[in-house]
């Protein structure tokens, strides 16, 4: 007998999966990474030291997780192992991001994917400066938001009318997820911290 092929994991997704594919699956990445990174620049701010509560790193690998499966969804095509862009947009619209494609993007898989030698780690630049990837959650974050609205732009104006709702099912989601990421900010246990170092947090995203 000859060898099965694969089952493909991406099969081609009617419109109302892709609504479900927005809704559930990529607004999970998407609330998460926000609220990671919004805890780890709490985290950072608030710099509490106690031995066992390690939650800044905690934020950091869970911001990067999720930043990692939405640059691929946003700027990469389907393959046989996740959705891309293309399986929602126009034939011939691509998302792009400079910053992911000629400087972040080797760094994040071998941080997720590779147990390698990080005592001398490459710097990652963000808007000219450069920094270690551990200080970059909030600058995948603000990225990813950046792309995220080109995505729905792109839906407003496909020729396919149905994706008009896409878009502004992507926008609701997106919203929902910023104030979800602003939960983390006002939670009482994040502003007893503030109190008691005499800081002021403030929501690190903001809905525009």
């Amino acid at each position: 007998m000859g060898k099965k092929t694969p089952r493909r994991s991406t099969p081609p997704l009617n419109h109302e999966q892709k609504a479900e594919y927005i809704r559930l699956h990529l607004f999970n990445e998407l609330r998460w990474m926000l609220e990671a990174a919004t805890e780890w620049s709490i985290q950072d701010q608030l710099k509490l030291g106690k031995v066992g509560y390690n939650v800044q790193v905690y934020a950091l690998d869970s911001a990067i997780l999720h930043a990692r499966t939405l640059f691929e969804f946003l700027v990469e095509p389907t393959t046989d192992n996740h959705y891309g862009y293309n399986e929602f947009l126009d034939r011939g619209i691509v998302l792009t991001s400079g910053s992911y494609k000629h400087n972040w993007r080797g760094p994040l898989h071998i941080f997720l994917m590779h147990a390698q030698d990080r005592s001398s780690p490459v710097p990652l630049k963000s808007s000219g400066v450069e920094k270690d990837l551990n200080q970059m959650p909030v600058d995948f974050a603000q990225e990813i938001l950046k792309l995220w609205k080109e995505f729905e732009e792109k839906l407003k104006h496909s020729g396919d009318t149905r994706n008009h709702k896409l878009k502004e099912l992507a926008r609701e989601k997106r919203k929902e997820a910023i104030d979800g990421a602003a939960c983390v900010v006002n939670s009482t246990v994040a502003q007893k911290h503030a109190e008691e170092k005499g800081l002021l947090l403030k929501s690190v995203f903001v809905f525009d």
